[in-house]
């Protein structure tokens, strides 16, 4: 494979062996909180001399962080060469018990500035988009709801500007990787109005939660049916609930097991859910005599393996057998080691452009001894289009029936609370379903700072 301009290729290589040296020297000043004070703290702007914890004693806790990537695409794709993506959202969550004793209440508001150029769409001309913080550049509104608890916080409900990604369709695991399809997946994105209400693009709905027991929870919302796109609703305010526009609708049963302290299996969760649209745009295939749409899935997360100070296969509980207290030091570790999750999603082939995808992965945390805060991962994802979907150039016209396939290696090191680089490889097999465009290896890297 061989690279006609090696200029991206070697400025990420740079990037990547930085990445290393800030590692190796945030490893060897470990615990000199003197020397390098930030390196202690849970934000870099600290505790605003006291001002901040006493807001948040209060009920008033204000977020704000910052997200920058650098991706290089070396083979394949469109062209090769590279781009800069950045995210700031900053906002506030006020709890109105510790305000004012109203009990059960919360509100929050979150607001995105997004800058740079989406890798996906100026260099790959894939779907499985490389960046999952990539969208247009504007400065909007991501959410704005009230929530009240109820019956001893077994139901819960939330209304006002709000995002379905936040709650549903979502592995725990699969956060871990930056590209966009291990989050809100394509058989929805591809095939909702503009992508449905998720990042970077809220909408006007409700929300209710009901977790009668532990292990149980049952998800129910409903959205404003098209988010309209984003260079259109450039700042997030644009709301319209008529039937025309039309409604999603989101259900998702959620089951858990080997949460307990106690519990001797690990632990590991499954959610299965559908989506409905109605709505004048509802079918994402414009030649369609169809009405309404719908997409059913399922969610798997699963602890494999939990590393233990004492080698134990199940170290949830590390225990003599008389004696069945929790060690001390296993509070520490309960999230170390492996991790799985998979998912599969569906839809009617007759008015989709993705019916059919599936997403699979491992993560590690902590397998560096000294980084207990580190994770690398390895996924893949698989998208299948239907005949029906009338690709763009160069494909236009021909079939579409095909598949696009992602491969992502990541690495995130936490240098501290506050800051975190992630060193990222995907390569984009079939790019959009084309035959005309080769397959891409991108190289990048993330940096998050937390003020």
């Amino acid at each position: 494979m061989a690279l006609r301009n090696p200029r991206p290729f070697l400025a990420t290589i740079a990037a990547l062996m930085a990445v290393l040296r800030l590692v190796g020297a945030q490893e060897s000043h470990q615990g000199d909180a003197e020397a390098f004070p930030i390196m202690q703290r849970n934000t870099v702007t600290g505790e605003w001399a006291g001002t901040r914890p006493k807001c948040c004693e209060n009920g008033v806790e204000l977020f704000a962080g910052y997200t920058a990537e650098v991706w290089g695409n070396t083979t394949g794709g469109i062209k090769k060469g590279s781009v800069y993506t950045g995210l700031l959202d900053f906002g506030v969550n006020l709890d109105f018990e510790k305000l004012s004793g109203w009990q059960g209440a919360t509100m929050s508001t979150t607001w995105l500035w997004l800058s740079g150029r989406d890798a996906s769409q100026d260099l790959v001309g894939n779907f499985l988009t490389v960046s999952n913080i990539a969208g247009f550049n504007t400065l909007r509104m991501l959410d704005l709801w009230a929530q009240q608890e109820l019956i001893d916080g077994k139901l819960s409900i939330r209304a006002g500007q709000i995002t379905a990604d936040s709650e549903f369709l979502i592995s725990d695991y699969g956060s871990l990787f930056i590209n966009g399809a291990f989050g809100w997946p394509p058989f929805a994105y591809m095939n909702l109005p503009n992508g449905g209400p998720v990042f970077p693009m809220g909408a006007p709905g409700a929300r209710v939660a009901w977790n009668p027991i532990e292990w149980f929870t049952f998800l129910s919302a409903g959205f404003q049916g098209d988010v309209f796109a984003q260079n259109i609703n450039s700042h997030g305010f644009l709301w319209r609930l008529d039937a025309e526009t039309g409604f999603t609708f989101m259900n998702e049963a959620q089951f858990r097991w080997g949460q307990a302290e106690e519990s001797k299996i690990l632990p590991g969760t499954i959610k299965i859910g559908a989506w409905f649209q109605t709505g004048q745009n509802a079918d994402a295939l414009e030649e369609t005599t169809s009405s309404g749409n719908s997409g059913y899935y399922l969610v798997l997360d699963q602890m494999l393996f939990r590393e233990s100070s004492d080698g134990t296969l199940f170290p949830s509980i590390c225990c003599k057998p008389t004696d069945c207290t929790p060690c001390a030091n296993e509070s520490d570790k309960k999230d170390q080691g492996i991790g799985y999750f998979a998912r599969i999603g569906c839809t009617p082939p007759d008015r989709n452009a993705v019916d059919f995808y599936f997403d699979t992965g491992l993560t590690y945390k902590g397998i560096i001894p000294t980084r207990d805060n580190d994770t690398v991962g390895l996924a893949c994802g698989l998208a299948k289009t239907t005949p029906q979907w009338e690709r763009p150039s160069p494909d236009e016209g021909l079939p579409a029936n095909g598949a696009e396939m992602v491969l992502e290696a990541t690495y995130q090191a936490e240098l501290a609370p506050c800051i975190t680089i992630q060193p990222d490889i995907q390569y984009i097999i079939n790019p959009s379903a084309q035959s005309r465009i080769g397959n891409a290896l991108v190289i990048g890297c993330r940096a998050t700072l937390l003020f």
